[in-house]
């Protein structure tokens, strides 16, 4: 059966949750929570249900993608943004082209719900590919120490980020505060 992509149903939740704990069980920088920050985040405000996608082979999830709302605030205002975290792929289908399917799927489904942007915290070799750039080419920063080349942002749309520069605000729940876990 050939890998489909679809966004996540009612009952997608635990097998998501397996998925993602295997998929950073063996990552030296993850905190081995990232299936709690979904949790979290599905009972927020900055939860989009067209936004949570998964990778699914032959009824098993292999693969998750989660973009939420977020905000770039700064002197000029408040942006909305999407902030993406997390990406998963289990072990075993690593390096085959579930993750950049999922990236691609969701900016597709981000574009055609109106967001302009997408921030994230990740690996820059990773996210390049997709057009991702430094958040510091914009005068955009997150509210957390990490190194800035993580750092980093997506204009969706051609004017995206069209005088935006400011503090990433993340949802609580994002952040660890709100909800359960």
């Amino acid at each position: 059966m050939a890998l489909i992509v679809r966004q996540e149903g009612p009952d997608d939740a635990a097998a998501i949750a397996a998925a993602v704990r295997r998929a950073y069980a063996d990552v030296p920088y993850s905190d081995h929570r990232e299936h709690l920050m979904i949790a979290r985040l599905r009972s927020s405000a900055a939860w989009i249900p067209a936004l949570s996608l998964l990778a699914e082979e032959d009824g098993r999830v292999v693969g998750h993608i989660l973009l939420t709302r977020a905000a770039i605030r700064g002197a000029r205002g408040s942006t909305p943004t999407l902030a993406l975290a997390p990406l998963s792929v289990v072990p075993e289908w690593q390096g085959r082209g579930v993750g950049g399917r999922l990236v691609r799927a969701a900016h597709q489904r981000a574009r055609d719900l109106g967001y302009g942007s997408v921030v994230l915290v990740g690996i820059p070799d990773y996210y390049r590919r997709f057009g991702y750039r430094p958040m510091a080419d914009h005068a955009i920063a997150v509210p957390f120490t990490v190194p800035a080349r993580n750092c980093m942002v997506l204009a969706l749309t051609p004017d995206g980020l069209s005088g935006v520069e400011g503090m990433v605000q993340y949802a609580s729940e994002w952040m660890g505060g709100g909800g359960a876990g």
